[in-house]
Formats: structure tokens, sequence, C-alpha cells
């Protein structure tokens, strides 16, 4: 190693008094954009060094712009337990802060538990220009997950103190925690609108990274060598069109990376060495060796900080974050674990710079840092394994890698041996399913064997049996001749006696050779059968085995199909993805006519969720999405269809006040003809108004409801009692024919307890036999303490009343699940589902706690519930395995109203202010970037009071104090897109993106290029 202190940091990050090179341009930026904006948000990639970037580079920069700089604030302290009732947030900022007094001046801690921290800086900072710096802000929103009320005290904390115009602060925290703060950025000044991304490390920045700091302590750092080094630390894997893969230069070099490869370069140079050119990147070996050294140390201190098996870690990164083909995998961020991993591993790998966090959709996948990690962590992986498994561990691997096959299986010795090694191991399931499958082939083995056993004693003891009898029938035969002989040379006098003994013992002789060849006879026929037995018993051993050869085989070529099938749907995903980060460059390069061409061509090629994302923005940013909307007449509370002519049916109130529409006037219900004109620009429906109190007896509209099937439409209005419109009763139930626009059936009347009108719920069940009708419930406008809810339950066969249900919280929303079988309830605290057969009910424990959920709605299948809360926060409950689907889906506005596509695949959400948003059901992501906004009343909007989907799909509803039809077709986004490109891909263009394709129009109403 060289006599020269080693310039080059390794993986930790710079302090303050190190010489950070590099990052000129980003330090001038930065420091300018803070003084000039008082108030900053920096984000970047994990290990893009935000911390070495605050504490070499811009602390300096700020004292010695006369900034009175705080010591920099970590939010992640555990309170001690003296101030443990203290916000965890706030106490742990004003511990920070303490550092930068001695120990014997410092506060005590009953103290500063009883200061807020505009007070604390009033107390403690001079009268000059106060910095404040908020390193890895985005433990704020990881410590303590839960706990929003404690995080929104912290956030109106910064607020009050941020107001006073002598304090600056700047936020520094991983972009991919950016959408986790929206909840919380109101009561900050300037929200941290003003943000500055620092990026990697750039090509030519790396390149003063390396040799700026061997410059400074008099060694030469070769531009070939360092050009050699940044061009294989930023190497990445592009794919093709065609689905390969091919190997490209990216712009963008990993810091921490950098500093490991330099680090160990330094230190293997000799004590005489002025100069580093590319033999010593040759003599220290490839870069890989250094990744994968780094990579193996940062495995063995997870290990030993929190007890987890390094082998577990090793085929985490092996089988989760790297695919079969070589390529960076993803791990979707869980609770506790991620895909098997504990997340306090997962913590330490990313502060490692291993792994990093990517948010995407509200949800945060994990990922290998970079593409050049994955041959060194492969190949390290690798060596481990070889050197730490035995013999039966690797054949379970190998068992894994050829598909269970089982001519892999051990047997016999092996198996026993095996089975002594693995009672001394910590197995893997993967492990224990093949010594299980191990011990299944010997069992069949054994069964084979006996029964093969028992065929083989049966004929041996019938060819013995046969050979008794043939014995005995020839010692008959023999000793009947003997007695005949000694009758003829007896003597006269006892001839007749002699031969009657010798007849006599003749006859008993025969009779038991007969009785023998009986019994031989016998044998011999036991002994056939039993042969037959072994022949019939082969004969089915035979067809069993060739069934179950021919019945593998099936399988065997069922499987290859899959397999095929699969290859192909991943190609054609692989393909469409490649699309559509073309488009998105096409889109940078401000060519958005075959930006366009490429969304749409990938959409053809696959739907998916990305697909349909870049091909929907395009839609909608060039204001092709919204088919009609209507002129403000007033709120329109309340929106359903039809079927038939009759395609939409509306509510609508005028004279309303902005805060309270209980006081609106009379209300209308509206019909609506939804009939697209075919001229060019042109999709406006005509409407029919029916005046509901023309027939309903005097009184005030108050809500409306249309039946599954389209066919049925039933209202609720009720007649003010007196002068005070704020107490209504009785509430009026009549059913219509949407059609015909008459009643149908008999009025149904409730008298009882109703606070005012408007607070109504009307909900049919799915068969359309049952109407259910809430009354006195919280609405978007109105969360204050309302009497107890009711629902009535009637029975529109006999239209009398046949149940009530007294929720015992509030009542905000309800719905029927698809089978009619449960009737869920959103409330102030929650939900509550009622067995509609016992009219039972339960709370629905929701793994986000229990908050104020305002709309609900269940997806047309029955598997997904989706509760909204007055947090911004959409939860997906999955019904059957009764378990949140990944994290919420997340707004900065209360989520006022929500429906499912009739295919399942959107859920539409309505906020309370005013904005839309089109979830990816599957995908969990936004399918369109931006909030769809109204365009009345902004700044000050109505919320979004209602939403439905028409029945094929094709139209989304939203009404506030207007109705807007939104296009949701996917085949209409597809025409809409060709006509914003206005044309098909050229031939050469054509060749350049789908090489070795025939050409096609992908846009059928243009001609083809040429």
């Amino acid at each position: 190693m060289t006599t020269q202190p080693n310039p080059f940091v390794g993986p930790r990050s710079f302090e303050t008094g190190e010489k950070l090179y590099g990052r000129d341009r980003e330090l001038r930026v930065l420091s300018a954009l803070l003084i000039a904006e008082r108030i900053v948000l920096m984000h970047s990639p994990s290990g893009a060094g935000k911390t070495s970037l605050l504490k070499a580079g811009l602390l300096p920069k700020l004292r010695e712009d006369d900034f009175n700089v705080l010591p920099i604030v970590r939010v992640n302290i555990e309170p001690p337990k003296e101030v443990a009732t203290a916000n965890r947030y706030l106490m742990s900022t004003l511990l920070s802060l303490e550092e930068g007094f001695a120990q014997t001046e410092r506060l005590p801690l009953a103290e500063l538990a009883g200061l807020s921290l505009d007070q604390y800086l009033d107390k403690r900072t001079v009268d000059k220009d106060t910095m404040l710096i908020l390193d890895q802000f985005e433990e704020v929103l990881t410590t303590a997950s839960n706990d929003h009320d404690g995080k929104m005290e912290f956030f109106n904390q910064l607020g009050d103190a941020l107001r006073n115009k002598s304090r600056w602060a700047l936020f520094s925290m991983r972009e991919d925690y950016l959408g986790m703060l929206a909840p919380y950025l109101r009561p900050i000044p300037n929200r941290l609108v003003t943000r500055f991304r620092l990026d990697l490390l750039s090509a030519e920045a790396a390149i003063q990274a390396m040799q700026l700091p061997a410059k400074a302590t008099g060694v030469n750092f070769t531009e070939a060598a360092a050009r050699q080094l940044t061009d294989d630390l930023r190497s990445i894997q592009v794919q093709m069109p065609d689905g390969s893969f091919e190997k490209q230069l990216g712009s963008y070099v990993e810091p921490v990376q950098l500093q490991v490869v330099c680090y160990r370069l330094w230190e293997s140079l000799k004590p005489e060495d002025r100069q580093i050119d590319e033999s010593d990147l040759a003599m220290v070996g490839d870069v890989n060796d250094s990744l994968a050294d780094y990579y193996a140390q940062c495995i063995t201190k997870v290990t030993q900080a929190n007890g987890t098996p390094e082998r577990v870690i090793r085929e985490w990164f092996d089988h989760k974050l790297i695919t079969p083909d070589g390529l960076r995998g993803q791990v979707r961020l869980g609770a506790d674990t991620s895909d098997g991993l504990p997340n306090a591993d997962v913590r330490l790998l990313e502060d490692a710079h291993i792994i990093r966090a990517e948010q995407r959709a509200e949800q945060t996948w994990l990922e290998l840092a970079h593409d050049r990690l994955v041959e060194p962590v492969r190949a390290n992986n690798h060596k481990w394994l070889a050197d730490n498994l035995i013999l039966f561990q690797r054949q379970a691997e190998l068992w894994l890698e050829k598909d269970r096959s089982d001519g892999l299986l051990l047997h016999g010795a092996e198996l026993e041996q095996a089975e002594k090694e693995a009672a001394e191991l910590s197995l893997t399931p993967d492990e224990e399913s093949y010594l299980n499958a191990c011990r299944q082939q010997r069992r069949r083995s054994n069964r084979e064997r006996i029964l093969r056993r028992g065929i083989y004693a049966g004929f041996v003891a019938s060819v013995i049996l046969f050979i008794v009898a043939v014995y005995f029938g020839i010692s008959a035969t023999n000793a009947n001749k003997s007695f005949v002989r000694a009758a003829n040379t007896a003597q006269a006098a006892s001839t007749q006696a002699i031969f009657e003994r010798a007849n006599a013992q003749a006859a008993s002789t025969q009779a038991i050779a007969q009785q023998a060849l009986a019994q031989a006879a016998s044998t011999q026929a036991i002994a056939q059968q039993a042969l037959a037995q072994a022949a019939s018993t082969q004969a089915v051993s035979s067809a069993y085995a060739a069934s179950t050869a021919m019945a593998q085989a099936e399988t065997e070529k069922a499987r290859a199909q899959a397999q095929e099938l699969i290859a192909q749907e991943q190609k054609r995903q692989a393909q469409a993805s490649a699309l559509v980060a073309q488009s998105l460059l096409q889109q940078l390069k401000v060519k958005d006519t075959l930006a366009n061409l490429l969304s749409v061509e990938a959409f053809h090629i696959s739907d998916l969720t990305r697909t349909r994302i870049q091909m929907l923005t395009a839609v909608y940013l060039r204001g092709r999405l919204p088919l009609y909307q209507t002129n403000s007449t007033g709120l329109t509370p309340g929106v359903g269809f039809t079927t038939g002519d009759i395609g939409m049916v509306s509510s609508n109130y005028i004279g309303c006040e902005k805060d309270n529409f209980f006081l609106c006037d009379t209300g209308l219900i509206k019909l609506w003809s939804i009939k697209h004109d075919t001229r060019p620009g042109s999709n406006t429906p005509t409407s029919l108004s029916l005046n509901v109190n023309a027939i309903n007896p005097p009184g005030s509209l108050d809500a409306f409801a249309v039946s599954r099937d389209g066919l049925s439409l039933a209202t609720a209005a009720c007649s003010p009692s007196g002068e005070n419109q704020r107490n209504c009763s009785p509430e009026n139930i009549v059913l219509w024919d949407p059609q015909t626009r008459q009643t149908t059936g008999k009025p149904m009347r409730y008298v009882g307890d109703i606070s005012n009108d408007k607070n109504v719920l009307l909900s049919f069940s799915p068969d359309g036999k049952t109407l259910a009708l809430a009354l006195n419930i919280s609405t978007i406008f109105n969360t204050a303490s309302t009497p107890k809810p009711t629902i009535i339950l009637w029975d529109l066969a006999t239209f009398t009343q046949k149940g009530q249900i007294t929720p015992q919280n509030g009542l905000t929303q309800m719905a029927f699940s698809p089978d009619g079988k449960t009737l869920a309830l959103a409330s102030g605290r929650g939900v509550v589902l009622v067995d509609m057969a016992s009219q039972q009910s339960s709370d629905l424990e929701i793994a986000s706690g229990p908050r104020a959920v305002l709309s609900l709605a269940y997806s047309p299948d029955g598997k997904y519930l989706a509760i909204g809360n007055d947090l911004g926060s959409i939860t997906l409950l999955d019904l059957g395995a009764k378990q949140v689907v990944d994290q919420p889906m997340t707004n900065i506005s209360k989520v006022a109203a929500l429906g499912f596509s009739p295919d399942g695949k959107i859920l539409a959400a309505g906020y309370a202010d005013a904005g839309v948003i089109l979830w990816d059901v599957d995908g969990r992501q936004r399918l369109i970037a931006q909030t769809m906004y109204k365009h009345v009343e902004i700044p000050d909007p109505y919320p979004i009071f209602s939403l439905a989907f028409s029945p094929d799909g094709k139209i989304l509803a939203t009404t506030s104090n207007e109705i807007i039809l939104w296009d949701t077709d996917p085949a209409s986004w597809v025409n809409k897109a060709c006509n914003i490109a206005g044309r098909n891909f050229s031939q050469t263009e054509w060749q350049q993106f789908f090489p070795g394709e025939a050409y096609r129009s992908t846009c059928p109403q243009f001609a083809a290029g040429r």
C-alpha cells in the first residue's frame, strides 16, 4: 500500500472538513436555490451522496455566507423514558439541535419536552439568519408508520417555526418516499414545492471524483484508467425491441460503488507508486472482485447484526432480486418482511447501498442498486454456496433448477446419509421438500418390493406343493405292486388272509395316493392361479407404468406448452415495456407523434398497466379524455346509469349555500339520453328533466338510486316540518320506471327521528328485491355528530318494511356485496359488515387502523372492498384472504367517492378537492400521472359527490356542481392517440423499432407510412 493516506472514503459518507470532488455544480445550484427560496426539499435516489454533499459541501459554504448553521437534524431518535409521552419527532429534532451545545449547557429533558420548535429556536438561536437542515427526512415517515397524529403535530410545529422569515430550512430525503409526504405538507409555508434533485454522478463528475483526490496526494490517476473504470461502473443492460438485452453505457455512476472500488485500488498500490494506470486496474482485479468483496462484507454485517442466516440473505438476492436471465428483479416492500427477508435486514442493505428502494404508484419496490452488481453478486453467491453447502443441499438446489426431476432424488445409503446430515442442519423449506420427496420415493420403492416378494413367495410355494403331490402319487403306485407280489407267494392256508390284509392295505394306500393326487391337483390349481395372478399383477403393473408414463408425457407436454405460452407472454410484455421506454424517450425529444405511435403499438402488443398509462396520459394531456361537461346550474350530488334510451340519471339542486347543501331548494331528477354525436369534436348528450315533486307529496328530494339491472329508479323525498327546513319527516320512497317516467308499485313511507333532509342514502340489493334506506348520515360537508343513524330494509315484493339496522357509530356510506349477502357500512370509526341473513354486524379490521371512512365500493367479482378515508388513502381489502393488498393508494385530499369499472380493472376515486384519479387495480398505480380536476370553482371547489361507470365501462360520470363524462374505453383511447399522432410509422421508423417484423398499420384510419 502507498504511504500516502487513502483519499477515498469507501462506503461511508464524507464528513465536514473532508474534500468532496465532482459535485461543484450541484453545490452551486443548491446553495443559490436555498438562499433564494428559503425552504427547499432536496431529494435523490438512494446512494447519490446527499449526506456527503451536506456535510462536506453545503455546511462550509453556508457558514462562509454568514448563516447560523444548526447541527444536522435526524428525526428517528427514540425519546428517553423521562419524556416518553412527548412527540417523538419533535423531541428527536430538539435533541439533535442540542448536540451543538456542550454537555453542561444543554437544556434539561423536562424543559425540552415543554417547548415547541418555534419556542426552542427563539430561545437558542442568535439574532441572525438561521439554517435548519433535516437529513434523511424520510425517517419521519418510516418511523412508527401508523402514528399519523404525531406526524401531523410535528409538521404543524415545523410550519409554525418556518413562518419566521429569518429561518431557512433544507429537507433532505430519498425520492422514493416523496409520495408519502403529501398528506403532511399543508402546514409548511411553501408546501415544499421548491425542490432540488441530486442525481448520481455523471461520467465526467465520476472521473473528477477519481482523479482529483489522487492528485491532491501527489498521485496521477491517468485519464485512460479513470475513463476505463468509469465505463465499467456505468455499464447497464438495455432491453431491445425484440426482447433481447444489450450491454450499454449508462448515464450515471453510483458514488458508493466508485468509492468502494477506488478505496480497494488505492490500498493495493505499492509504496513507490505515483501513478494509477490501466495496469493497476488489472493488478487489483476487475471491478467484479471489488464489488463482490464489498457485497460479501455487507452480508456478513447483516448476519452479525440481526442473526439472519447468511444463506437466507444470499438466496433472497439470487432468487428474488436477480432473474434467471441475469437481470435485476424487484421485490415489494412488505409490512414486516419483503418476500421472505425481514425488513430489519432490508434497511441495513439499503444503508450499505447494495439495494435501493423505488416508489411507484404509492408502493415501494426493492431492487439491486445497479445493473453492475448482478455479476459480482451471482458469482460471490455461487462461490459461497459451493464452499458452505454439503452434497445433499447442493443436490436439492439442482433438483429445484431441473423442475423437481425424480431422477435427481437420493436413495439407499445416500438418502440415509442425507437424513443424518439434515438432522444437524437448519433446513430451508425447499430442502425440506426435497428430503420429503426422497422419502416418498423410498416408500414407493419399499411397497413395490414387498409386492414383488409376495408374488414370488406364492409361486415358490405352489411349485413345492405340486412336487409333494407327485411324490405321493408315485409312492402309492409302488406300494400297490409290492402287495400283489406278496399275495402270489404266500402259503395256501394263509393266502386268503394275507391276500385280504394286503388288499386292504393296498386299498388304503391307494386311497392315500388318490388323496395325495387330489391334493396335488388342488395345489397345482392353486399354483396355476397364483401364476395367473402374478401374470395379472405384472400386467396391471405394466399397464399402470405405461399409463403413468403416458400421463407424465402428457404432463410434460402440457408443461412445455404452458412454459412456451408464458415465455411468449413475457416476451410480449418485455417488448411492450421497451416500446413504452422508447415512447418516453421520444417525448423527451419532443417527438410527440412518434411517442404516441409507440405507445399505441405497445398497448396492442400487451395490455399492461404501464402501456395503458403511457397511452392514456397523452390522451388526457391533449384534452381528449372528457366527453362532455354540463354547465354549472347547481349541485349534483348523485349519478347512476340505466339501460335503454335513458342512459344516465342524476340529481340536481339549485339555490344552495356553499358549505351546506342541506338548505338547497327543491331538487330534480334528470334523465339523460347518452347518444354520441358522430361529428368531429361533438359528444353532447341530450337531457330530459323530471320534477319529482310534481308526483310525490310536497317535499324535498333527498336521494335516489338505480337498480343494478338499470330497470328501476328509487327516490326518497320528505316534507319539512313547519318552517324549519332542517327538521324533515316523514320520508317518502317511490319506485319509477326510468323509460316511461311513471311510478311502479306502491309508495313506501317511514316516519322517524330525521334530523334534516338530504342526509339520506338509498341502495338496491344486487337482485333488486331489497331496498336499503339510510337516514341521518354524515357527509363530506357535515362531519359533526348527528342523531343516531338508522337503516330501513324494504321488501320490494310486498313494499313493506322487513328489517331495521341501527349502526353504533355515524354512517357515511353503504354498499351491498355483489352476492347480496353482506351490507358494508362506512363510518367515522372504520367499516362494519352486516350479514343480511341474520342482520348481525361485525367490525372490519383494517391494517391502517380506524380512520374516518368516507367511501367504499365492492369490486364486481366481490374479491376486493375498496375503502377511502379522510386522509386521502384508499385501502384495498382482499375479502377472501381477509388482509390488505399492498400499501394504501394515497392522495392529499379526502376520498369522497369510489367505484370499480365493470371489468374490475379500474378503480375511480373522487376527492374532496374535486380531483378524480383512475387507479389500475392490479398494479395499484395511477393510470394518469396528473389528477383530473374539474374546471369550475377552482381553487375553492365542491367535492366529488358521486361517480359511476356505464354498464359497458366505456364512460365514467363524476359529479360536483356539474357533471363530467370521462372516456374510459381503451378502444377509444387507441383511436384518440392515433388521431393525436395523425399518421402511421414510416418504413424507416418501423425498421428502427421493429427490425425483422412485417410492416403493419398501427392506426388504420391513416395511410401506411412511406
